[in-house]
């Protein structure tokens, strides 16, 4: 399995797997509940599927618009007042959350396939996070 397939994987499902992400993150990492008090869960799981086809799309071709979306999304954590040290913490959950979900077609190339899509997007958000990006 490719990436963009397991992007595929996780738009084609009814109950969406980033919800589940979201319970273990706010579980394994207390710290990261305050960012999360007044957000709706499921709207924010919505966001942060858009989110992942955003950085699979990046990986996989790097588009210009893609870079620009990260760049504006690191820049949202900034004024939200989201730390950078927290993108590590969500890049390793996020991982734990995707191999639980795609079970047995989970395997070492699909992993680093997304553990450099998530390393690629931390970069290119943090190069917006306190500079000003404007969609």
């Amino acid at each position: 399995m490719t990436i963009e397939q397991s992007v595929h994987q996780l738009l084609a499902q009814k109950e969406t797997v980033i919800r589940l992400f979201y319970d273990r993150f706010l579980a394994q990492y207390l710290e990261v509940r305050e960012y999360f008090a007044a957000i709706d869960l499921d709207q924010q799981a919505i966001t942060l599927t858009m989110a992942l086809v955003m950085i699979e799309n990046n990986f996989s071709h790097a588009f210009p618009a893609t870079q620009h979306y990260l760049k504006v999304l690191g820049h949202r954590h900034h004024l939200l007042g989201i730390p950078a040290d927290l993108y590590p913490k969500f890049c390793d959950c996020l991982l734990q959350t995707l191999e639980t979900f795609h079970g047995s077609s989970w395997d070492a190339e699909l992993s680093a396939q997304w553990r450099r899509a998530l390393e690629q997007a931390s970069r290119t958000m943090l190069e917006g996070y306190r500079k000003p990006y404007v969609y």
